[in-house]
């Protein structure tokens, strides 16, 4: 595995992330975030939903996770004893068979080959945000709490795109949402509920399904998407 790299800005950043984090249990991380198209399932809206739904517990803390995987290892070694006990990762699922679909798990770690963890730290330098890259190069240094959940949603890999045409061309969201199949701003707001209950809670509430390495969509090629029967691995 490569060592991680340095960069100044990031590193200021991180320092300041991680001390926020010190005071916290549990933190929820989003992965993909853009603040560009405010009802995108992974934006403005989630963000603020996340807040409204926090604010009597201040042991959570919200976060933009959508950096490098190197630089969020960096972060929670800098941490040391310091990490939380629980981390919700938000983030767009790698294969999608029913757009909007939100679904949870709990993480349960596990190994993969030396060239299959390669193949993802080389789509995380390159600039590709990937929930399940961060989850893999996360458990391959260990920094993982022994809860760590997923809440993700399933987006047709065309979905960003189509929302920043909507929203410049002014488009109407019913049209909007028969062309991407989902109403992005309803999936936000469950994204949010779910990852905040699970922040409070943990698995207390209800049974969440686990996944492991080796339940990962593979890692496709890096200049296409691969779509094999109704799963389609999407590229960010």
């Amino acid at each position: 595995m490569p060592a991680a790299s340095t960069d100044p800005a990031r590193g200021a950043r991180a320092a300041r992330a991680a001390r926020a984090a010190r005071a916290a249990r549990a933190v929820v991380g989003v992965v993909g975030f853009t603040p560009v198209v405010a009802d995108f399932p992974l934006g403005p809206r989630l963000m603020a939903g996340l807040e409204a739904r926090l604010p009597g517990h201040p042991q959570v803390s919200v976060r933009n996770m959508s950096w490098s995987p190197i630089h969020i290892v960096q972060q929670f070694q800098d941490l040391g004893a310091d990490r939380p006990a629980r981390i919700v990762l938000v983030g767009a699922a790698a294969t999608c068979a029913r757009a909007g679909r939100i679904r949870v798990w709990r993480w349960t770690g596990g190994r993969l080959p030396d060239a299959a963890v390669q193949a993802r730290v080389y789509e995380a330098v390159t600039g590709v945000v990937d929930l399940e890259n961060t989850l893999m190069i996360g458990e391959r240094f260990g920094i993982w709490p022994a809860e760590c959940y997923t809440v993700e949603v399933e987006l047709p890999p065309e979905t960003f795109g189509t929302m920043v045409m909507a929203e410049a061309e002014a488009r109407p969201g019913p049209a909007l949402r028969a062309e991407i199949g989902f109403d992005p701003g309803a999936a936000a707001d469950r994204l949010a509920s779910r990852a905040a209950g699970l922040a409070i809670r943990g698995d207390a509430a209800r049974a969440v399904a686990a996944k492991g390495a080796r339940d990962l969509a593979p890692v496709a090629s890096f200049h296409r998407t691969r779509v094999t029967g109704t799963k389609t691995r999407r590229h960010s």
